[in-house]
């Protein structure tokens, strides 16, 4: 019998989520999907918590500094912001199947868009809805065909599987456009941030419905005796309001003789160049920054109130991976309050995930199908990015090379 994999990504699925789903829907569907597999309840994402670089970490089972994405980093001697947009410079799931001789298929998962997934090739094929705006029941809807032996559309060519393809990867990002505040279909932007978590539990529970028939038809079609499945997400949401601190930031740096600027506003005499994200924000010191410097740089950094906690670079590189690239300090600041590049109005909130926030680093993940005990938890901290690697090994005796860079 040989063994399947399939991988459905739900951008932006916080693990506080679960909880107020468990509180509100105690017989909802994804408590009855938690009860049907292994439940991580302390898993975490990446310190830089972006989409892309996590949705690359996640697929290659590697940080950074083996990806080559981290979402952007600032040039120095260029003088330019460098966007890392879809870099993935490790091996991937979808190329370690390939190279162990099996077929993949990619539903939507962006990352895997002609790297190695292709529109039109059966073996590998990258596959899209129909619909110019798809969510996450159109995505649904091909894996499900593609379960049930139906017609479905890659590029110009319409494959029939009838054999179910070794590793298919499924993306959702219906959650994460909730969460961060936007238009979305039917969900106008909330003044609120409790009537947008609203907005969230009810989309989820749609959700967790059709999983719970793509869950029916594996077993009805017997492919659940084969199938591993892993859904977990890239990382959660923090809402912000109000002033943003990057003025306040950068003036207090300055105060302390540390010259500061945007990276639009550099001078000659520029010491260090604030980069802001949504909710964090990144320093960049010159190449000939000193020590001395660097300490009145986190002098002033452990004085401002709004600054829950600050990494340095070595620290940032020996324990969570990071690109050499990366800046000298990273600044993640309390629950609510943000460095994004303009303040919030007071009628409204914003959300980002790059945060050290709870609501942001702790994710939702679990696992189900053959060989997973039913109704079981797995309490140990654990990164997301080691999921993968782990399944790959354990369900088939394949392993993933972070070393080996896609040409």
């Amino acid at each position: 019998m040989e063994n399947k994999l399939l991988y459905i990504n739900i951008d932006g699925f916080s693990y506080s989520y679960l909880e107020q789903l468990r509180c509100q829907f105690p017989d909802g569907p994804f408590l009855k999907l938690t009860q049907k597999g292994k439940l991580y309840t302390n898993l975490r994402s990446g310190l830089v918590s972006i989409t892309n670089p996590m949705q690359s970490a996640i697929l290659c089972g590697a940080w950074s500094n083996q990806t080559h994405n981290f979402y952007q980093h600032y040039d120095w001697e260029g003088a330019c912001v460098v966007k890392h947009r879809r870099t993935c410079d490790a091996e991937n799931i979808a190329q370690l199947f390939l190279r162990e001789g099996k077929t993949v298929a990619s539903i939507h998962q962006f990352m895997l868009e002609n790297n190695p997934c292709i529109e039109g090739d059966r073996v590998r094929a990258y596959i899209k809805c129909p619909q110019e705006k798809s969510n996450a029941f159109h995505r649904l809807a091909v894996l499900k065909d593609m379960i049930l032996c139906k017609p479905v559309v890659s590029g110009d060519q319409t494959f029939i599987y009838e054999q179910f393809p070794d590793f298919v990867a499924v993306y959702i990002d219906d959650i994460d456009s909730l969460g961060h505040n936007n238009d979305y279909e039917k969900y106008p932007r909330r003044r609120e941030f409790s009537q947008r978590q609203q907005d969230i539990l009810e989309r989820l529970n749609l959700i967790g419905q059709e999983l719970l028939g793509i869950l029916q038809c594996c077993e009805d079609t017997g492919l659940y005796e084969k199938l591993t499945i892993l859904i977990t997400t890239d990382h959660g949401m923090t809402p912000f309001w109000g002033q943003s601190r990057l003025p306040d930031i950068i003036r207090r740096l300055n105060q302390a003789g540390i010259a500061t600027s945007l990276p639009e506003e550099r001078t000659a005499h520029t010491r260090v160049v604030a980069l802001p994200c949504a909710i964090e924000l990144s320093l960049y010191c010159a190449p000939d920054i000193t020590a001395a410097e660097k300490e009145i740089i986190e002098k002033v950094c452990r004085e401002a109130s709004y600054i829950e906690r600050y990494f340095k670079k070595p620290e940032m590189q020996r324990e969570y991976g990071f690109d050499p690239r990366g800046p000298e300090f990273l600044l993640s600041p309390e629950y609510g309050m943000h460095f994004y590049h303009r303040d919030i109005p007071e009628d409204t909130y914003a959300a980002s995930h790059d945060s050290f926030d709870e609501t942001s680093q702790h994710i939702f993940g679990m696992t189900l199908g053959c060989g997973v005990p039913a109704d079981t938890v797995w309490e140990k901290k654990t990164a997301v990015v080691d999921l993968l690697p782990k399944i790959t090994k354990e369900r088939f005796g394949f392993i993933l090379n972070p070393e080996r860079q896609q040409k």
